[in-house]
This record gives C-alpha cells, structure tokens and sequence, in this order.
C-alpha cells in the first residue's frame, strides 16, 4: 500500500498540561490546571463540551451524597451540579438548595435532571473563566512519545496535522485513546446496546400546562437497554468500542433500535427532540494502574492516598476513597487519566464512570498535572500528601 500522507506538521504553541476529551473529567482536570497556575489546554473532538452528560443526553447528575444525608463530593463536583442548573430547569431537592415544589425521583438525594444543551453552553464559559484554552473539533489521534515520555498530542483538524507539545498530558477520552496508543497497558470493556434520546408527547404536555414543570419536556426514551443498569441486561449487542467496526455496529443497532419505537407513535402525537451526537458507552477501555478500585472497599476510612470521596449512585450508604494510584501507570511519567478510564474494575468501574466521580477524578488529575508541570516531577514521584494539601484547599474532601 502506498503512503500519501507527507502533509507538514503544524506544530502549535506548548502547553504545561494539555488535557484530551472535553466531558466532565477533562472539564474538572482543565479547570483544576488551569486554577493551579498551569498554561492549560482542552481538546475536543466536537464542537461542544459535556461528553456523555450534554450531547450524549445522560441528563441527570448523580448523586453528592450518600444517601444518608451526608455530602461526600465537594469542590468542582459541586459547582458542576449548581452550574447545569444555574440556567435551566432542575429537580434538586430543598435541602439540597432546590425548590420546595421541586419533585425529586431520588428519595431527597443531591443529585438532579438538567437541560444538557443549556449545560453545556455553561460549561464554555466556566472553562474559559479558570483561564484554560479549548480547541474544538480538534480530533487528537496520536501521543507523541519519547520512550515512555509522552512529547504532545498530535491532532486532526481542518487545517491539517498538528502537534501540541505539553509537560504533562491528562488523558479523559473516556475510550483511553491516549494511554492506549502511548503503550500503556489497559483493559478492555463490554457494552450493552442502549440508545436513549429526548422528546415529549401531548400527555407531557398536558403536564406541563397543569404543573409548569419544565423537565416534562425532557422525557427520556430508552431503546436497547434497561436504563441505567443496561449493561446488565442480557441479549443485546456487546460491544467493547475500542474498534471503528465495533462502534458502527453498535451505533447503527441502536438508532434502528430507537427508531422503530419512534415509528409506534402517531405523527402528531409525539416530538422528538433530541437525538445524541455520540455512542452512548459505559465502560469502553481502562488503565492498568499502580492500583486498582474493584469496589468492594465501600467504607474504607484509612485517607492513605485519597483524592477525593464518592458514592455508588445506584445504592445509599456506601462510600469510597479515589486513590491517586488509580490514576496513573509509573512507568510513564508525564500520564494521568480521568474519568472512566482510571484503574478501576467490576463494580468499581460501575461506580467511577458517572459524573460525580468524573469530576473528583479530574480535579485530582488536573491539580496533580499542575503541580508536577510546575515542579518537573513525573506524576509518580509528586508528593501525595502536597497534593491532597492543596485539594483540602479547593474544597475536595478526603474523608468520610
């Protein structure tokens, strides 16, 4: 096969910590960069930011606390659930800073429904505010790498081939792209097929006029799997997402899927309104880490190397710990992760890919990055205990 690529490399301006994937770990890690005194960049491969929680329509932001009434995610987990509701619609519960009238599905939990396109507009100018740049529809495609250094990212845009150079690089792909392709080891997952979009019928409507509720306008559709426990559920197409063949098999079952139910609604009795823009994935690829969260360490009170507290959104009353082993291999030295692709397996993969930990593990990644940037470390030897110094500074608790 012939080669044509002979395209120039445009190389751009460099960066302490470039960061790739624009979903709520790269938001949190940009963010916390940036904050931190680090020259920041965030590149996303669309023209929008949010991930899974804006254009994939995975509209509702679990859980902050532990259904016991105590509150486990501070910091930019918080602001990120006052900040999707600061321009819409929510369902946050009274104690919780919500409206009294409010009705709350969750039995008076911090979490709540939200209006993912105005969420994600937010989320421009949130990011711009800490002083982090963003580069849309700027498609990252390869780590430039040294041994197990990694150079920059180099990237796929209209303009051609283009290479960031950074110190320090925070993978939240949420497949692992850049870990993956930089030869770190990694784990593959399985998807269940699940294809949620948004609409309303007349009988919303109709609920809307008696109640002037705005979520009645946000009425999820599930097509595939059983809500949010879809990979459980058997029968349907597994799919890992790690390959083109893989994605478009899952992609194009899913809206045929969604689409004959579309088709059992009368013409005039149903709009839809909104489709997602991406494949709606769970648990797609993870780091091998220095460690790993299995879940089964649900009230763990030893801090150790804690960045930040979470809980299982499907089940009150449990409590974890994110380690910041999780969120590197030490043989490369200038890699964080964040996100769903963190060091976690089994349940601890269930319960680390929803937003709240998305945004602890990114804060945790995004601070870390600053500080090894700042000081030349690699991310192995930064001092932990300096880094949860500063996290207790920005608001993340490290106990329960």
């Amino acid at each position: 096969m012939l080669l044509c690529d002979n395209r120039q490399i445009i190389e751009k301006p460099s960066y302490d910590v470039v960061v790739v994937g624009g979903g709520i770990a790269g938001i949190s890690a940009a963010v916390a960069s940036a904050r931190n005194g680090a020259k920041t960049l965030l590149i996303e491969k669309q023209i929008n930011l949010g991930g899974l929680a804006t254009v994939g329509l995975i509209a509702w932001y679990e859980p902050l606390c532990d259904g016991k009434g105590k509150q486990l995610v501070f910091g930019i987990g918080e602001e990120l659930i006052k900040l999707s509701v600061k321009y819409g619609f929510d369902c946050l519960p009274p104690q919780w800073g919500g409206n009294p009238q409010n009705k709350n599905p969750s039995g008076g939990r911090y979490t709540t429904f939200y209006s993912p396109m105005t969420f994600s507009l937010a989320l421009d100018e949130y990011v711009r505010e800490s002083g982090a740049d963003i580069r849309f529809d700027t498609y990252a495609v390869y780590p430039v790498m040294q041994n197990k250094l990694c150079l920059g990212i180099m990237a796929e845009t209209v303009s051609g081939k283009e290479f960031y150079p950074a110190k320090v690089i925070i993978d939240a792909t949420g497949d692992a792209t850049v870990c993956h392709r930089a030869g770190m080891p990694t784990v593959d997952g399985q998807n269940k097929l699940v294809y949620v979009s948004h609409g309303f019928s007349k009988k919303e409507l109709e609920n809307y006029d008696s109640e002037k509720d705005l979520l009645s306008f946000r009425k999820w559709n599930w097509a595939g799997g059983n809500g949010f426990y879809a990979e459980e559920k058997d029968g349907l197409l597994d799919s890992s997402g790690t390959t083109s063949d893989s994605v478009n098999e899952f992609i194009k079952a899913a809206k045929k899927e969604a689409f004959s139910i579309i088709k059992t609604f009368g013409k005039n009795d149903y709009e839809l309104s909104s489709i997602p823009t991406m494949p709606q994935f769970r648990t797609i690829r993870h780091i091998v880490g220095e460690t790993t969260l299995d879940g089964t360490e649900s009230g763990k009170t030893d801090v150790g190397d804690c960045v930040g507290c979470f809980s299982d959104f499907r089940k009150p009353d449990t409590r974890y710990m994110l380690p910041y082993t999780t969120l590197y291999n030490k043989e490369y030295p200038n890699i964080l992760a964040a996100g769903s692709i963190i060091s976690a397996e089994g349940e601890g993969w269930q319960v680390t890919r929803v937003i709240p930990p998305c945004a602890v593990s990114g804060q945790a990644a995004g601070t870390a990055a600053a500080m090894c940037a700042k000081d030349s470390l690699a991310v192995s030897n930064l001092n932990v205990v300096a880094l949860q110094n500063q996290l207790k500074k920005d608001n993340v608790a490290l106990e329960f």
